[in-house]
């Protein structure tokens, strides 16, 4: 048996901007590739991109790519329910509606986020862009780039902050800028 998470250790969360009938969101499944051993599910607060079959992968790199941060968990109850099989098993788990997709906040929404998915260990003062590589320990978290260089996901606005719940987070402003070489 898996040991529990914490509902509040891995967030994505709106500083200013959202909810609001103008916010841009996104909602597709996970290619299988992204889970292993060493990842069974995806956090909240991950940034994400769409691959060619629609699906999310973890981190832009270099990629020129629209950046999306997930607002959900991979395993959450209403994107899938592993709580048996509900033709075989009376007190199978039923979650509402799971539809094996995650919603995620699209880059070029006007928000600020904060998100506990960063690399500990580095400097996020105000005005550092953001990127978020696509392989390795880290994918899909954030960390300090280099503008026209790496893929930027976006620029931090207050630093680390607490998210809510006593994590620590990075506070920011999506804003995608593709590089250029």
């Amino acid at each position: 048996m898996t040991t529990p998470r914490r509902m509040t250790q891995n967030t994505l969360s709106a500083l200013k901007g959202w909810p609001s009938p103008y916010a841009v969101d996104f909602a597709a499944t996970f290619d299988p590739s992204v889970f292993s051993p060493t990842r069974p599910y995806v956090s909240a607060g991950t940034v994400v991109r769409l691959n060619a079959n629609g699906q999310y992968v973890l981190g832009v790199g270099r990629n020129r790519v629209m950046p999306l941060f997930l607002f959900t968990t991979s395993d959450a109850p209403d994107v899938s329910n592993p709580g048996g099989d509900v033709t075989a098993d009376k007190d199978a788990f039923v979650g509402i509606g799971p539809t094996g997709k995650a919603m995620a906040l699209v880059a070029s929404g006007a928000y600020e986020l904060v998100s506990t998915e960063f690399v500990t260990g580095q400097n996020y003062p105000p005005n550092t862009p953001l990127t978020s590589p696509d392989t390795g320990a880290n994918a899909g978290r954030l960390q300090p780039g280099v503008l026209y260089t790496d893929m930027i996901v976006g620029i931090v606005s207050r630093g680390i902050v607490d998210n809510g719940h006593g994590r620590s987070a990075v506070a920011f402003w999506p804003f995608p800028v593709f590089p250029t070489t």
